[in-house]
């Protein structure tokens, strides 16, 4: 089982900033511990666990991304989705931009230079707004806290992107491990919440 980074203030610490620096470099040495079983076992019980999650049964696109580093892997999930008819989309990196969605499998996916080893579609771009509602977007996340505010990998894509994602009506959904959903996260201006979370042991909705 993966064990609880524990959350506690740092003596001395600079800023926010540094905290979320050493909470995220605990939290991605924990997930990356697990073996590939429990990994395996993790994504089945999330697809189980999203069954209890309405947005996501009536969405007609559903924004995924491929695993890595440990993240809990959606694949399951975005099986299902393509099989019942939904457009599926995967993020794409665009430096100091939001992400851009494309058409694409997991299995069609490659790391492009300088993409830091995530596997993005190399499709054409699908314009947000041009995309069929309802929609939800499945947000990798290092960790999450009960309202909804989400530790990410440092480069702020996913807080440039949401914003855009929320004005054109998508449901956000933060994924994460179950042992790394915790009761309040280092928040900065900047960060964006997201409307529910999703682990392999059920769907939270964020109390604010």
């Amino acid at each position: 089982m993966l064990s609880q980074v524990q959350i506690k203030p740092v003596p001395g610490a600079d800023s926010i900033r540094d905290e979320k620096r050493r909470l995220r470099a605990g939290f991605r040495a924990a997930r990356r511990a697990l073996d590939a079983d429990r990994q395996a076992r993790a994504a089945d019980a999330l697809a189980s666990a999203a069954a209890s999650l309405p947005a996501l049964a009536r969405a007609r696109t559903v924004a995924g991304y491929v695993a890595c580093d440990g993240e809990l892997s959606p694949a399951t999930l975005l099986a299902a989705a393509r099989a019942r008819g939904a457009v599926v989309v995967l993020p794409r990196r665009v430096r100091d931009a939001p992400l851009e969605l494309a058409h694409g499998a997991a299995d069609t996916c490659a790391p492009r230079a300088g993409a830091a080893g995530i596997a993005e579609p190399e499709g054409p771009a699908a314009p947000i707004e041009a995309l069929p509602l309802p929609a939800v977007a499945l947000v990798p996340s290092v960790a999450l806290d009960r309202r909804g505010f989400r530790l990410g990998r440092g480069g702020g894509d996913y807080d440039r992107t949401i914003p855009l994602l929320r004005a054109c009506g998508w449901t956000v959904v933060g994924v994460c491990h179950a042992a790394q959903l915790v009761d309040a996260l280092p928040v900065e201006p900047h960060d964006q919440p997201v409307d529910a979370v999703l682990t392999e042991s059920g769907v939270v909705v964020p109390a604010r």
